[in-house]
């Protein structure tokens, strides 16, 4: 059995598919503090490229990492990391990571002393 691409079509359980249905970006609003990270399945990932491109990739190419990572930072994600799938080594999806929640800085004063040679 093939794997489903997402497309604009929604699987539902009666067996038949429901036109219009969008395939929302993950948000990281909605990811808990104590889970920074998520995993974003190759499937979504091209279905979410399609969708917005208009494109039919198939794969997670070159063209659909650049487009999806971009997309990430301008809905506020902190990173994203591409995997590969390990037995057909095409990607399996990607990682998202939430900005840090809190920055702390340290800042201190220090004398450096160095030798000087003549």
């Amino acid at each position: 059995m093939a794997k489903k691409i997402f497309t604009n079509l929604e699987h539902v359980d009666s067996g038949k598919e429901k036109r219009g249905a969008k395939i929302k970006f993950p948000d990281p609003k909605s990811c808990k503090p104590q889970d920074p990270g998520i995993l974003c399945p190759a499937e979504r990932v091209i279905g979410l490229y399609n969708q917005d491109s208009g494109d039919t990739a198939k794969k997670i190419a070159k063209k659909t990492r650049k487009w999806f990572a971009a997309e990430a930072i301008k809905k506020g994600w902190a990173g994203v990391h591409f995997l590969p799938e390990i037995q057909s080594a095409h990607g399996a999806g990607c990682v998202l990571w939430l900005p840090p929640q809190q920055i702390t800085i340290n800042i201190t004063n220090q004398l450096v002393l160095a030798v000087q040679i003549e």
